[in-house]
């Protein structure tokens, strides 16, 4: 039996009239839902930034908020167009994860990854119709490695090596 049944069952066994009986449960189920409860409140929180010739969004900033403070969880920015032009998630005030660019028709443009900041990892840029453009690599947020370059037929037209 819950802490809760168990306080009305106790409650109902008492000699006590049906008015005090309400008042009591109504007393001992706030005290109970109180204490047992999490005393950080949570939500989201969004803030947007807009074009002034359009009144389309520029930037959305999410952060997380948790009493009086607030944590900086994700960003979107957009085209003029109000199309989705790049996202991705921040940790520690940093970007963090996978991000994606995208053409203002809202195709995919580029996939990268970055780590406290940084760009790291392999990536790729896209031409508008899904054909790869660019392979890339990054390693503290430099250039590194291999890079591979693609015409709109999708041959290998230039490779250059960073270190």
């Amino acid at each position: 039996m819950t802490e809760s049944l168990k306080t009305i069952f106790l409650v109902n066994h008492w000699n006590l009239t049906d008015k005090m009986k309400k008042f009591l449960i109504v007393i001992l189920l706030g005290i109970m839902a109180f204490s047992c409860k999490d005393k950080t409140v949570r939500h989201a929180q969004k803030v947007i930034h807009y074009y002034a010739e359009t009144d389309l969004p520029w930037i959305i900033y999410y952060y997380d908020v948790v009493g009086k403070d607030s944590t900086w969880v994700e960003e979107k920015w957009f085209h003029e167009n109000g199309v989705l032009q790049l996202e991705g998630k921040i940790v520690d005030n940093h970007r963090e994860g996978e991000f994606k660019g995208y053409f203002p028709s809202g195709e995919l443009m580029s996939v990268g990854k970055f780590e406290k900041g940084l760009r790291e990892g392999k990536g790729k840029i896209y031409f508008e119709d899904g054909k790869v453009n660019v392979e890339n690599e990054y390693r503290n947020g430099k250039p590194y490695g291999l890079w591979k370059y693609y015409n709109e037929d999708g041959d290998l037209v230039e490779v250059k090596e960073y270190k």
